[in-house]
């Protein structure tokens, strides 16, 4: 994983004229979207997680842009992740960058997918170790666990992040990392967010394209730091980064969303200026 360096990071909505220029002269965007705590506001349970309502309208102009690409990055599952977007013509990368859908093209990490009978075995010792917990659940994506205690009474929450760190420091092949809330699970492989995005420039986008990718956890980290020559955003928090520019929360990030839609001239727009219509 990413170490994020400490830097000052500069508030979006200060250096808009910077960006402007980069977003106007782009062939194609391709804009990256962390899911919870980015498009979608943190919710007490996963299940009741969902775009924003302010969000979405300018999410699905985006979508039906011809010169953007538009991704969605979660450490959820694919199948999750799409159920609760709803989003048509989008990139989907779950499970932390495991797993990647764009139309046809379907992509899993062949070593994390060897792993998953002993994924299994891992979910069954920590649903073992937290079972009498109320509100602690263990969520198994396929490719990577999270270990929730947000609905955890607040005394028992650093005993139960505690208890999952210390089971999984057993295996051999899984490594835990902290999320807000969540222990997320995942297989010790050099393959991150980072990755997934530079394999979807790589292998799905074609053309110059400018990269943007938003995030508010710290495994968007990694890819802040895969594209240091795209447009990189931090919701939230205080910490150190490795994005160029932080936004506050949700509202801002729709705020952002509905700029780079106005920004950038519309093909058909463009066209007809050329033409003189």
């Amino acid at each position: 994983m990413t170490v994020a360096i400490a830097r000052p990071v500069a508030p979006l909505f200060d250096n808009l004229p910077g960006i402007e220029s980069h977003v106007k002269d782009a062939d194609r965007i391709a804009l990256f979207l962390d899911f919870d705590g980015t498009v979608s506001r943190i919710v007490p349970t996963p299940s009741e997680a969902e775009i924003d309502p302010q969000v979405r309208p300018v999410l699905e102009r985006l979508v039906a842009r011809s010169d953007f690409d538009v991704a969605i990055v979660s450490g959820r599952a694919v199948s999750d992740v799409r159920q609760r977007a709803r989003l048509g013509n989008v990139i989907y990368v779950g499970n932390h960058g495991f797993e990647i859908e764009a139309g046809e093209t379907r992509f899993r990490e062949p070593k994390a997918e060897a792993l998953r009978r002993e994924l299994k075995c891992l979910s069954l010792q920590l649903q073992l170790a937290l079972g009498e917990i109320e509100g602690a659940a263990v969520e198994d994506k396929g490719l990577t666990l999270s270990v929730h205690f947000r609905c955890v009474s607040e005394e028992l929450q650093g005993w139960v992040e505690k208890t999952a760190w210390e089971v999984v420091s057993r295996s051999k092949s899984f490594i835990a990392r902290p999320g807000k809330k969540v222990v997320d699970v995942r297989p010790e492989l050099a393959w991150h967010k980072g990755h997934a995005v530079q394999w979807i420039c790589r292998e799905v986008l074609h053309g110059s394209t400018l990269p943007i990718y938003i995030g508010d956890d710290a495994t968007d980290e990694d890819a802040f730091a895969a594209i240091p020559h795209g447009i990189t955003i931090k919701v939230g928090g205080t910490s150190a980064t490795e994005a160029q520019y932080q936004v506050s929360g949700v509202s801002e990030v729709g705020r952002f969303l509905d700029w780079l839609d106005h920004a950038k001239p519309h093909e058909s727009l463009a066209n007809a200026q050329r033409v003189g219509g």
